[in-house]
């Protein structure tokens, strides 16, 4: 693919396709609105008509295909495209892998297990993505890294670029926490005593980064954020140095954030597995358009992320 005359930064607009959201209290409770948006998905697609599950905004959303189908007019009917930490996640065109649901409702969500989508562990010592080499032209990837501890995500990611053709794309959506960790900054510089915002904000803010953080005493948890200075990647390595077993990888509790991403380190990494380049991206805009389509993609708390295509 040649991406040297795409433009990244557009504006939300330019990526509208018609759609229609309903709004249900019920959607991260539901299990008949799964299997409806899978429905119309599977049955409808072909007569003009897709969905898309939100349980972050409790939304169904109904688009349309055929808009939708344009932005594939660059690939071929056997490009590949692959979902690492699917969820709710389904489209026609893609093909989902996820770890398996622990609860009920995920379960739901994920759909059937080796039809709608295909049970992996991102964790295991031994993982092999069973694709082949130079197989696969997008993989999709939302805030799924952050579950996965160090040696494995660098594991993934090697698994990634492999099954990858030459110039295809790996986009990615973090937690923006070296975001919040300055906003957190830019709150506490402001108060003399910390008040219940504040409070909540830095609770917040550290459990994005490591979800057990959360046991932490509060007044540890400020002395911690002060000695580091707000610095969210100190932050991260100052805690696991004290408690390691924050930043491994518990198959009982896959929700878990585990590991610490920011574009520094991912750019790293990324370098040092191999790829080409890694792209700094908003929400929707893509060197790859069929993450342009925000019905379907980087709608998963969007306003905590960030993104970047990663081209092999």
């Amino acid at each position: 693919m040649n991406y040297n005359n795409k433009r990244l930064f557009t504006s939300l607009r330019e990526n509208t396709i018609f759609a229609i959201k309903f709004y249900f209290r019920s959607v991260s409770t539901s299990y008949f609105l799964p299997k409806l948006s899978r429905f119309i998905n599977k049955r409808l697609y072909g007569v003009g008509f897709a969905s898309a599950l939100n349980r972050y905004d409790d939304s169904l959303t109904i688009y349309s295909s055929r808009s939708d189908k344009k932005l594939y007019s660059n690939y071929s009917a056997t490009d590949k495209f692959i979902n690492f930490g699917s969820g709710a996640f389904f489209h026609r065109r893609w093909e989902n892998y996820d770890y398996p649901g622990q609860s009920n409702y995920y379960k739901s969500i994920q759909g059937v297990e080796d039809k709608d989508f295909n049970s992996i562990d991102l964790c295991s010592e031994d993982l092999i993505i069973p694709e082949l080499d130079n197989s696969v032209t997008l993989i999709y990837c939302s805030h799924t890294l952050e579950h996965l501890d160090a040696k494995s995500s660098l594991r993934f990611i090697k698994e990634c670029y492999r099954i990858l053709k030459k110039g295809g794309v790996l986009r990615v959506a973090l937690p923006n926490t070296k975001n919040d960790f300055y906003l957190l900054r830019c709150m506490m510089n402001q108060f003399n005593t910390l008040d219940d915002v504040s409070k909540n904000y830095a609770r917040d803010a550290s459990t994005e980064i490591l979800t057990d953080s959360k046991a932490l005493d509060f007044d540890d948890l400020i002395e911690m954020l002060r000695d580091v200075s707000f610095d969210s990647r100190a932050f991260y390595n100052a805690l696991i140095k004290r408690y390691p077993k924050m930043a491994e990888f518990d198959g009982s509790n896959p929700d878990r954030h585990v590991n610490y991403w920011d574009f520094d380190n991912l750019i790293d990494v990324m370098d040092k597995v191999g790829f080409e380049a890694t792209i700094p991206t908003f929400q929707g805009s893509s060197v790859a358009r069929p993450f342009c389509n925000l019905h379907v993609f980087d709608n998963t708390e969007p306003h905590i992320a960030f993104y970047a295509d990663i081209i092999k």
